[in-house]
């Protein structure tokens, strides 16, 4: 071929390349120009208002438990609590706290009272030592006469101050279980001497005392009225009931 009919192609060849070379700049200008709009154009996020949503919790008063010491924890009931409500806090159960404190009815408790609270298990009390009394020593009984149930024993025990007639009587002693009247009883010594009762009666455990000496009659002494003694060691003091039977004699020693 001719360069002559070459030159058409050459320049077709040069058009399209110019076209393409255009293209690819176009494209690459436009390219740059969106990438900068991007950047130089900030984005503001404006935060949407949160509502407030969170349910009001009621205030609990804290509730003042004194520090525990060797025993177990003592609650202080406060306002709205129930031995439920302690027994869930505590992690022990209703009738472990009414056992501990006594309590009969779970519904009935009273704010400021103080619970104990049995977290290691109901307290058993530990009973006190109680000291063995001493086995009393109880006096061997004497002996006596057989008396039965409301029978007077009248009885003479003792002559007091024999031979001295300032201190000598003879004294009497009612040691049965009822009163016994003395009216026209007698008193006799062996030398004669008599001494005769008026209304005086002896009653259950009394002592009555008949002075040798002149005196004033009272409710536990009478007076013979004689001017000397008239017992002596060894005589025999009788003493009769009203129909002259004796009914006791003594020896004075």
């Amino acid at each position: 071929m001719s360069a002559r009919k070459m030159i058409p192609f050459l320049l077709l060849n040069i058009v399209v390349s110019a076209v393409v070379v255009l293209a690819i700049l176009y494209w690459w200008d436009n390219r740059d120009d969106s990438a900068a709009t991007a950047v130089s154009v900030p984005t503001t996020i404006t935060p949407a208002a949160l509502q407030n949503t969170a349910v009001a919790q009621p205030l609990i008063a804290p509730t003042n438990t004194p520090e525990p010491d060797s025993g177990p924890p003592i609650h202080i009931v406060q306002a709205g609590d129930t031995l439920g409500t302690i027994s869930q806090l505590y992690d022990v159960t209703v009738e472990e706290i009414m056992a501990e404190n006594g309590l009969t009815d779970p519904n009935i408790i009273s704010v400021g009272q103080q619970l104990v609270i049995p977290v290691g298990g109901v307290s058993t009390p530990v009973p006190e030592d109680t000291a063995v009394p001493e086995e009393a020593v109880v006096p061997s009984p004497i002996a006596t006469e057989a008396v039965g149930s409301g029978e007077a024993v009248v009885e003479i025990t003792a002559v007091i101050g024999p031979g001295q007639v300032v201190d000598e009587a003879v004294l009497l002693t009612n040691s049965g279980e009822d009163r016994i009247a003395l009216q026209n009883w007698l008193l006799v010594d062996e030398d004669g001497h008599e001494y005769k009762f008026g209304q005086v009666t002896l009653f259950a455990g009394s002592d009555l005392r008949i002075n040798t000496t002149s005196g004033v009659n009272g409710p536990t002494a009478l007076f013979w009225g004689l001017n000397e003694a008239i017992w002596t060691s060894g005589e025999t003091v009788t003493l009769r009931d009203s129909t002259g039977a004796t009914r006791v004699t003594f020896e004075v020693p």
